[in-house]
């Protein structure tokens, strides 16, 4: 987050932070003369839900988006690997042409935010846990734009909501104290589950299905039929094992226990 702060020039202060009824003024449309600028030399890290979404616009499996579309990143401070969003080899979206973005409506989270940053403080003492302000880069002429609106609004014009409720227990784990203890190093078999849990949903569905899990686990027979047709509860069921797996969260019950 400083690094990001540091590129844009900001100083996060009462000043620049942002709270949800906050008002600005942004619009962005192909009149712009810096139309489909903003889609290219930048980092898009991808959640889960992004990658569930793009994968199924696009027909693909799981596997078959990450390595064609992503990249690998090493988190720093707990050692996880990440994924962004590979551009193209003239360093825009591989995805965005003149007429703007060919994967809109599922476009990632990350894209929906724009031109509003979005951070969590580590800090617990810190009020309040989630902040915003405004990416203000030169070439953008959105901020010219009359168009009024609060960050509430534009949360909810841009359906981050309802990425953030899909994303919420994936994000929860992340942001585990447990994750960035410099005490903690997670083993190869522990980072293989959480990527598998994190963004392969196709290999989670096989792991579930054709193993024992369901004899190990106590799950219902109902949500095992929901888990076989929805993977959006599918994926937040994985979500949900590695709280389990990695921490012991009661989030999975043993048969038997």
């Amino acid at each position: 987050m400083d690094n990001i702060l540091n590129k844009l020039g900001l100083n996060l202060d009462e000043k620049t932070k942002l709270a949800d009824d906050s008002i600005f003024c942004f619009g962005c449309h192909k009149e712009l003369s810096c139309y489909n600028t903003c889609c290219g030399g930048l980092d898009i890290f991808l959640t889960p839900y992004d990658i569930l979404r793009m994968k199924n616009r696009l027909g693909m499996t799981s596997a078959e988006f990450i390595s064609k579309h992503t990249e690998p990143v090493i988190h720093g401070e707990s050692k996880l690997l990440f994924l962004k969003l590979k551009l193209a080899q003239t360093g825009s979206c591989s995805f965005v042409g003149e007429e703007g973005c060919s994967l809109y409506d599922d476009r990632p989270l990350a894209c929906r935010y724009y031109p509003i940053g979005f951070g969590v403080y580590k800090n617990d003492a810190a009020q309040g846990s989630d902040f915003y302000f405004l990416i203000k880069e030169e070439h953008c002429k959105g901020f010219e734009e009359k168009q009024e609106q609060t960050v509430a609004e534009w949360r909810k014009k841009q359906e981050i909501d309802l990425y953030d409720d899909k994303n919420k227990v994936w994000m929860d784990l992340i942001l585990n104290k447990k994750m960035y203890s410099p005490d903690l190093e997670p083993d190869e078999k522990s980072l293989k589950m959480f990527f598998m849990g994190s963004y392969e949903v196709d290999s989670f569905k096989s792991f579930v299905f054709e193993s024992r899990f369901f004899d190990v686990f106590e799950v219902d027979e109902e949500l095992q039929e929901q888990l076989r047709s929805d993977e959006e509860e599918l994926m937040i069921f994985a979500h949900k094992w590695l709280q389990y797996a990695l921490f012991r969260m009661p989030t999975m019950k043993l048969r038997g226990a």
